[in-house]
């Protein structure tokens, strides 16, 4: 008995109809496995060389933050092997999916530098997500001169065992810089900071480094107001 081993139009027409599905899984799952690889394998600068900045704002983008960040990097923190921005979704306090994104990036110790809304960072500095900044504004390590600090106060909570609810402590420290009277974040990033606070992660592990990143960011943004904010409206 002969075998026709001969490869035909027709045979591979047919081959590919019926299989053309696994070809193309088997080339989705190579291209996320190469990710998941390189993802898991490639280099992450360690903690203590490295600043990442994380910020709520939908009026700005990457294309406009790096290259302000990267200019402080190399001013500010030059032995840093990383300095880098992320942007957040700013949600109103019904968003869940923003406040899911927020909480996983705090609890997973992501991010050292958040500069994020009202409702956010009093809920997180309550519960002692941030770094307490007086000995630092007395220090001169954060030059706060001309900023009203009073807003960036807020009232430290704990859980009431019985019901799980927070209740306010007799501690009330300073958590957060409060970024309404530093315009160059709206004249050169694009960023509305009238109801945003400046703060740092308890769990940065590079207090050093961060702190004199967050004092050079907020020199950086010191500023006139821009027009529209000090233009009168016609009576």
């Amino acid at each position: 008995m002969k075998l026709n081993t001969k490869i035909t139009g027709a045979m591979i027409r047919h081959h590919f109809a019926y299989n053309a599905w696994k070809y193309l899984l088997l080339i989705v799952l190579s291209f996320f496995g190469w990710n998941l690889i390189y993802t898991s394998t490639a280099y992450r600068p360690p903690q203590d060389k490295r600043v990442d900045l994380y910020i709520q704002s939908v009026t700005t983008n990457s294309e406009i933050v790096d290259p302000f960040m990267e200019k402080l990097w190399y001013e500010a923190v030059p032995d840093m092997e990383l300095v880098s921005s992320v942007l957040l979704q700013m949600g109103s306090q019904d968003d869940m999916y923003s406040i899911m994104q927020l909480t996983t990036y705090i609890a997973a110790q992501e991010g050292d530098i958040y500069m994020l809304g009202s409702p956010d960072f009093k809920r997180f500095a309550s519960q002692g997500a941030f770094l307490e900044l007086e000995e630092f504004i007395t220090s001169g390590q954060i030059n706060a001169e001309g900023i009203d600090l009073t807003p960036g106060y807020v009232v430290l909570t704990e859980t009431d065992e019985d019901t799980l609810q927070p209740v306010p402590t007799s501690e009330k420290h300073l958590y957060g810089i409060p970024a309404a009277e530093l315009f160059g974040f709206m004249t050169d990033l694009n960023i509305d900071n009238r109801n945003l606070y400046l703060s740092v992660t308890v769990n940065n592990g590079n207090d050093e480094n961060v702190i004199k990143f967050l004092d050079a960011l907020i020199q950086a943004t010191r500023g006139d107001p821009p027009d529209f904010l000090t233009q009168q409206t016609p009576q």
